[in-house]
C-alpha cells in the first residue's frame, strides 16, 4: 500500500534541501567576455587616427579541429564598428580580435 503522505513529505523535504543548496551556492563564476575575429575594413573613409572606431567585417573560422589540420577563414555578412584601444592605425584588412566590453566592441593595435 502506498502512503501518499510520506511521499509528499519526502518530496517536500528534498525540494527544500535543494533550494537551500542553491541559495548557499553563490553567484556563478565569471565566464569572460564575448569575442570574435574580424578584419578591419574601409566603410566610408578609413580612419586617419588610432584611437577611433574602425569598420570591421566578422570572420568565420572553419576547418578540422585536429593538430596540424588546415583552417579556413571567410568573411561573414555584415559590418560592425570597434574602438581601437591601441596607439597605431591598423592597415585595411588587418585581422583583429574583438572583445565586447559593456556595450561596445574593442580591439588593440600597437604594431
Amino acid at each position: 500500500m502506498i502512503r501518499y503522505d510520506d511521499d509528499y513529505q519526502r518530496t517536500f523535504e528534498r525540494e527544500r534541501a535543494f533550494a537551500d543548496l542553491v541559495a548557499r551556492r553563490g553567484p556563478d563564476p565569471a565566464t569572460g567576455a564575448t569575442s570574435m575575429v574580424a578584419a578591419t575594413a574601409a566603410v566610408d573613409a578609413y580612419p586617419a587616427a588610432a584611437a577611433v572606431f574602425f569598420g570591421c567585417h566578422p570572420l568565420i573560422l572553419l576547418g578540422a579541429e585536429v593538430e596540424g589540420g588546415a583552417g579556413t577563414v571567410s568573411a561573414a555578412a555584415g559590418t560592425l564598428f570597434a574602438l581601437n584601444l591601441g596607439t597605431t592605425i591598423p592597415p585595411v584588412g588587418a585581422l583583429v580580435l574583438l572583445t565586447f566590453v559593456a556595450n561596445r566592441w574593442v580591439f588593440r593595435w600597437d604594431l
